[in-house]
């Protein structure tokens, strides 16, 4: 059985500035996620693939070309809309943790479920359920500051995947970690993705954490300079 698109880029460019100021950040860039696929954008500092992460995920907007999400094309959809799409279908990882520090662990992984109008006593329970499968269900009533680093964004692995988004984004997610937590969050990240038949779009300049998923894209200079399946 083929796997489906889950998002699909055509011909994004994105410039900043205006008249002798334009800065070309991406040029022509084109790439597919499918169902329960990794890909990694791979680059250096500057290279555009974060720029190119925030227009496929709906932070940003492109000057040019075609993102579709779930067969949604995003420049048909005003703000509201495109915040709905992102709390009911999108996941993030990021660098660091940003987990609310007046929350405990259960509390923030529980976030975007209330914020989908989930009732509080259950996005809790599900929030608990989501910490124990990443080994932290003994943490769920712990606040930020009493867990380690690599606790803390095992945490934000179960509040990004909590209400079985359709893609998950991660951005540097074990830039901030010692080599053992970044490969414990690594293949975390890897598994709970394919288990729920999700997508996954990695974002990082870490070479060893890229060679995990099926498919590596390069990118330098605002465009894709290689692009293949791992294996």
């Amino acid at each position: 059985m083929t796997a489906s698109t889950v998002l699909r880029a055509e011909g994004v460019s994105r410039e900043f500035g205006s008249g002798d100021a334009v800065t070309k950040v991406l040029h022509d860039c084109d790439i597919e996620v499918l169902a329960g696929q990794t890909v990694a954008i791979v680059g250096k500092s500057g290279s555009g693939k974060s720029t190119f992460a925030n227009c496929l995920s709906g932070l940003d907007r492109p000057t040019s070309g075609r993102i579709t999400l779930l067969g949604q094309d995003l420049a048909e959809l005003d703000e509201t809309s495109m915040a709905r799409l992102r709390a009911e279908n999108i996941g993030f990882v990021l660098q660091k943790d940003n987990l609310v520090p007046t929350l405990n662990l259960a509390e923030n992984v529980a976030a975007p479920l209330i914020m989908s109008g989930m009732r509080l006593s259950e996005a809790l329970e599900r929030a608990r359920e989501a910490l124990e499968e990443v080994g932290l269900g003994h943490r769920a009533g712990s606040w930020p500051g009493q867990v380690s680093g690599g606790e803390a964004q095992r945490a934000a692995v179960a509040r990004a995947c909590v209400n079985e988004p359709a893609i998950v984004f991660a951005d540097e997610p074990t830039g901030a970690l010692d080599e053992e937590n970044g490969l414990r969050v690594q293949e975390l990240l890897r598994v709970k993705v394919k288990e729920r038949g999700a997508a996954c779009v990695i974002i990082t300049h870490d070479l060893d954490l890229a060679s995990g998923a099926d498919v590596v894209a390069t990118m330098s200079a605002g465009t894709f300079v290689m692009a293949g399946r791992v294996g």
